[in-house]
């Protein structure tokens, strides 16, 4: 090898051994931007539903109403997709917008076709309000997941969503029209209605972020305190909270059973819970929220079915 082509491999060498690539791992979006995608796709799912639809010549026309309202619907699941939840938390609020669905559908029906027979005011105003339930919950299920903070938003939204459909409303239709369902006076009804209800979810998506953060400060669920000095991850008691909080909540004692669960779930500094008595309390956790959840909706939206058993002009 000449002297000029020495000098020549070992820079070559040199270049080869020289690392040029920067590893990335592969993510499509952060925390920050799944967020605004969550909140882009919820306010475009309630204009197509809430927004667009009152757009509509009166009554409705099925082909029309079933369309923005399945746009607006998979915009919903979409915005639940991306959320920047786990994926337990995820599949609750899809649940709901699944349920949701159903509400939709029922209304569409009352609305646009005969197939239900005719109905009356409290009938389609309790479907109206059940719907706008489960939008709440799958928005706390994203956003804010403290049990008690679901709990103390739903309660709100039902005595708040009956007090409105039950009194306030049939006094706002008799001063719109004589017969609200009359082709001039039925978009204006609507219009009242739904301007109602997103304020009242608004300020109640309010509370509860404010409601969240001193929960998860006061009475955090997540077991993460630390084992104590021998290492095993024992505590005093564990498993009477765990059989406790299962019998209160097979005997229908809800209530008991999400104060003695996320008793037990309370870091202590003996240390946290184990792996089998952390998953059957979370599950006595999620079904006593949901039981109440339901329960709670339920009960207000019996009142408002039977609060105003007017028939429907059709």
């Amino acid at each position: 090898m000449s002297a000029l082509e020495q000098p020549r491999a070992q820079r070559q060498g040199s270049w080869s051994r020289e690392e040029v690539w920067q590893h990335w791992p592969l993510t499509w979006a952060d925390r920050a931007s799944r967020s605004l995608l969550l909140v882009a796709l919820a306010v475009g799912g309630l204009l197509a539903s809430y927004g667009l639809t009152l757009l509509l010549h009166r009554p409705p026309s099925l082909a029309p109403s079933v369309t923005l309202r399945t746009i607006g619907v998979l915009l919903l699941l979409l915005a639940a997709f991306v959320a920047p939840a786990s994926r337990g938390y995820r599949l609750g609020a899809l649940y709901c917008i699944v349920l949701y669905a159903a509400g939709e559908t029922a209304i569409v029906l009352m609305q646009s076709t005969t197939l239900l027979g005719a109905t009356t005011y409290g009938a389609l105003d309790a479907v109206t309000f059940a719907s706008g339930a489960a939008l709440v919950v799958g928005w706390m299920l994203v956003r804010m997941r403290h049990p008690l903070t679901i709990l103390v938003v739903v309660l709100g939204y039902a005595i708040a969503g009956a007090a409105f459909f039950a009194r306030a409303l049939p006094v706002v239709r008799a001063r719109l029209a004589p017969n609200a369902w009359a082709e001039a006076g039925s978009a204006t009804d609507e219009l009242v209605v739904r301007s109602v209800l997103l304020a009242l979810v608004l300020g109640l998506v309010l509370l509860g972020w404010w409601l969240d953060g001193w929960m998860r400060a006061l009475l955090p669920v997540a077991n993460v305190a630390e084992p104590h000095g021998s290492g095993r991850a024992s505590r005093t008691g564990e498993l009477p909270r765990r059989r406790y909080a299962l019998v209160t909540m097979l005997v229908g004692l809800d209530l008991i059973a999400i104060a003695v669960a996320i008793s037990a779930k309370q870091p202590v500094a003996r240390g946290r819970l184990s792996a089998e008595d952390d998953w059957w309390i979370s599950i006595v956790l999620a079904v006593s929220t949901a039981r109440t959840t339901m329960v709670l909706v339920a009960i207000a939206g019996a009142i408002i079915w039977l609060s105003n058993p007017e028939q429907r002009a059709t």
